[in-house]
């Protein structure tokens, strides 16, 4: 078996790498996560531990050795990452570069239901903005910053680069959204859920469209949205409940649009509030973030019903209409053709949207909360048949549970090409591919 290396920033994310491993075995490649998480992101995590079938290792398990020994150590044939902005990843990609390792970028969302359009995917509350900024500080002051100066040292950066590392300082710690990323952010190739991110990850990252591979959307497995259920709601024969299921993006905990846990709160109690006056109720399925908070059961203290992962699609096939924040589950009830209402109101006030969800034809941007069933009534009105047209576009590759075949194939290929055609150099005058 040879070597693949995930790399994040802790394992938040492992659960993207985890459903890759049977199919990465499949090809003869055994997939493990190594992350950074006791610099300060996930400090409780163990040395060493599995998840699911993933190995996975904190960087204090190497005993202080620094990146690129961490690299000679495990000799992968690749590296996985699911983003590729933030310093750390930087770093590690140049060092990769540095030692001949191919690396590929794997999108972990749809990022073009984010509007990128503009220097702020969202409003920035500054007082939460400053105590996230302050919070991560130590992090970035006494391991981030001085890994990522160390990398660039090393792989002679350029005086650009040294420039572009301070205007990303300031940039990130405003919460300014950056849209054309740093040359140290492209790897060598990039893998994206579904058609409507191929044009982001060329404009942000400078992929050519033969570097960019479109691999499926895997949401569609983990909330059991088979392909029968696709666009299933865009049927005016529908007698749904009187639930409105709201999809919450976590805001608060990237220091954006709300003060704080009891600011989104009193947002969820106002609307449930408004619902009710027509005879609706509320529903909520919370960005997994709130559940290491008490958030989920604030929630459900206020009459709002919390949906767990398990029950999500069942609770929009019976429901009236969803309403939605900017995140990629809120792509789950416009695959199903429900009426979608894109939430611009209150603190939301303003809010962009990307192409994916104003394109959809059964979605309305929702600018008064007391509107809302002037909105679902008008959407409910007709069935859109250019709904069908939408879904094949954004589903992404069917069936959705080959996606991750489709990635271990990426990796493969891209790893095979990459030492067969004498681009990687061996360590050691050895052969890359015998590692």
């Amino acid at each position: 078996m040879k070597t693949v290396l995930g790399f994040d920033s802790w394992t938040g994310g492992a659960h993207n790498f985890a459903r890759l491993v049977p199919a990465f075995r499949q090809f003869g490649l055994e997939l493990r996560l190594l992350h950074i998480g006791s610099w300060g992101g996930d400090v409780a995590s163990p040395k060493e531990e599995t998840i699911g079938e993933l190995p996975v290792r904190d960087v204090s398990w190497y005993g202080g050795r620094s990146m690129v020994e961490i690299l000679d150590l495990e000799s992968p044939t690749a590296v996985l990452f699911l983003s590729n902005d933030v310093f750390a990843h930087r770093a590690f990609n140049r060092y990769c570069a540095l030692r001949g390792i191919p690396t590929i970028h794997l999108y972990h969302g749809l990022v073009e239901i984010q509007s990128t359009v503009g220097d702020r995917m969202y409003k920035v509350d500054p007082i939460t903005q400053f105590f996230y900024v302050l919070k991560r500080m130590p992090k970035a002051l006494t391991r981030v910053w001085p890994l990522y100066a160390q990398a660039l040292y090393q792989t002679h950066a350029s005086f650009q680069d040294w420039k572009r590392f301070t205007s990303d300082i300031v940039n990130l710690t405003v919460g300014k959204y950056i849209p054309v990323a740093a040359p140290d952010s492209q790897t060598n190739a990039c893998a994206v859920y579904a058609e409507a991110d191929v044009g982001h990850a060329m404009k942000k990252y400078g992929y050519s469209r033969a570097d960019v591979h479109v691999v499926g959307n895997p949401d569609l497995c983990k909330f059991k949205l088979t392909d029968q259920l696709l666009g299933i709601a865009n049927s005016t024969a529908r007698t749904p409940n009187d639930e409105i299921v709201y999809i919450d993006t976590g805001l608060i905990y990237a220091g954006m649009v709300f003060a704080g846990p009891a600011d989104f709160l009193a947002h969820l109690t106002d609307l449930a509030k408004i619902l009710a006056v027509h005879g609706l109720k509320l529903a909520t399925k919370l960005h997994p973030d709130h559940y290491r908070t008490n958030v989920p059961v604030e929630v459900n203290k206020r009459g709002i019903r919390v949906i767990n992962d398990g029950d999500f699609v069942n609770s929009l096939l019976k429901c009236r209409a969803a309403m939605v924040e900017p995140s990629t589950a809120a792509l789950i009830p416009s695959l199903l053709g429900l009426p979608v209402l894109m939430v611009a109101f209150g603190k939301l006030q303003n809010q962009k949207y990307g192409k994916i969800l104003m394109d959809y034809p059964r979605g309305a941007l929702l600018t008064d909360a007391t509107a809302v069933m002037l909105n679902i009534v008008h959407i409910e009105k007709e069935t859109k048949p250019e709904v069908d047209a939408w879904i094949k576009k954004n589903s992404g590759p069917l069936p959705a549970d080959e996606m991750p075949t489709r990635v271990a194939e990426i990796v493969w290929r891209v790893s095979r090409h990459w030492f067969t055609t004498g681009i990687g150099q061996a360590r050691n005058g050895n052969d890359p591919s015998s590692s």
